[in-house]
């Protein structure tokens, strides 16, 4: 066995284990973090399993003064606070009954039959406190060395216990540029209408890990072939456009709701309100992508114009949003974000107490003549001084 990696290795996470062997226990890391290790890309949340039941848990909580939430409980799942860093465990489970999409689940101790209750071989996968990875189903390991998304068991009844597993499907894909399995993919299309019974919030997730990612347009064209976009959002996805954003060194922080924006260019924007539920503030950056068609011949004094009018995010995603539209110059656009997170938002000089002073009241007429100096500041570039613009009044 290789060391143990120094992230394993951390005092918080080795806490976790010492907890979890108390009281006759076995906890192991499950999931995404030990697929991730293997794969050696960056490790994200690093989520517990354990023997122990979730009163069991809390019970060894409260005994050695450790701060839980009671997250997921009922699900089996409590968040155990290590040094301000939350950590996730959930109870071993097992089906001891099973009736179509329904299963009767008891906390159990058995590492396969928790696995056999996941949903990719991938992430059936387990790693002890020494840093040794378990695959008790025996092909996880295998399918992560071949790259491959594969559904445990039965592909169809795993998609039935939880419809959100056909996005997480494509998002590994589009993440890890996964090659799929045929007969598991085959019997997609006919369960995406079970999408529609999901919360916008759990569907917003996954539609923005799949936007983020390196593989996006081929996992686009798998969920196109399954007409995803047609159940969810009653159109075909484009996918031409995003061609233009595919593997650039662009930073946006904004650029999954960039691609989503250019993938389904016809959807009414309240029609992905209502499916996705986004934020207001992603709402008005959705609402804002179409608004400024004509950003991209602007020079440097009309653009800071623009910066100082709308701000610098909305600029930058109206600059991306219309060159992946027309396919603009790239090495242009990179001069243009450049100049856009380079140029430092000048200060209106004039205040409504100037104009006090020279005897306006305040009200509409104040209000009229400080939009007419601010107008005329613009012009000038922002070069009209305090004085220059009380002179002219």
């Amino acid at each position: 066995m290789t060391n143990p990696p120094d992230w394993l290795m951390a005092k918080n996470i080795q806490s976790v284990f010492k907890l979890l062997k108390k009281n006759g226990g076995q906890g192991r890391i499950v999931g995404g973090a030990v697929r991730d290790h293997l794969l050696g890309v960056a490790i994200g949340d690093i989520d517990f399993c354990s023997t122990h039941t979730p009163q069991q848990l809390i019970e060894i909580a409260q005994q050695n003064n450790v701060r839980y939430i009671e997250t997921g409980v009922k699900y089996g799942t409590v968040t155990l606070i290590i040094n301000h860093q939350p950590f996730e465990v959930t109870s071993l489970r097992e089906d001891v009954e099973t009736n179509g999409r329904h299963a009767k689940v008891v906390y159990g101790t058995s590492f396969e039959k928790d696995a056999m209750r996941r949903d990719f071989t991938f992430n059936a996968l387990y790693m002890d406190a020494n840093g040794q990875a378990f695959d008790p189903l025996g092909t996880g390991i295998r399918d992560l060395a071949d790259r491959k998304v594969k559904f445990i068991g039965n592909a169809k009844q795993r998609i039935e216990e939880d419809y959100l597993r056909i996005l997480r499907y494509f998002r590994f894909i589009a993440r890890f540029g996964f090659e799929y399995d045929q007969e598991d993919y085959a019997q997609i299309p006919q369960l995406v209408t079970g999408l529609t019974q999901l919360s916008a919030e759990r569907l917003l997730v996954e539609f923005k890990r799949i936007y983020e990612s390196k593989f996006l347009i081929e996992a686009l064209g798998l969920m196109c072939d399954c007409k995803i976009f047609e159940q969810l959002f009653k159109t075909k996805a484009v996918l031409n456009k995003l061609e233009y954003l595919q593997n650039t060194t662009l930073t946006n922080k904004n650029i999954w709701l960039i691609r989503f924006r250019l993938s389904v260019p016809h959807v009414d924007s309240q029609i992905i309100v209502k499916r996705l539920k986004p934020s207001r503030k992603d709402q008005k950056i959705l609402n804002q992508l179409n608004q400024l068609n004509h950003i991209l011949s602007l020079n440097d004094v009309q653009l800071a114009r623009e910066i100082y009018r709308h701000g610098h995010d909305m600029i930058a995603d109206n600059l991306i949003h219309f060159a992946a539209e027309t396919n603009f110059n790239f090495e242009f656009l990179q001069q243009k974000l450049s100049f856009v997170k380079g140029f430092e938002i000048p200060t209106f000089p004039i205040k409504g107490a100037d104009l006090f002073d020279l005897g306006f009241e305040a009200g509409p007429q104040m209000g009229q003549k400080i939009k007419q100096l601010e107008s005329m500041w613009l012009e000038s570039g922002f070069k009209l001084s305090k004085q220059d613009l009380l002179t002219a009044i």
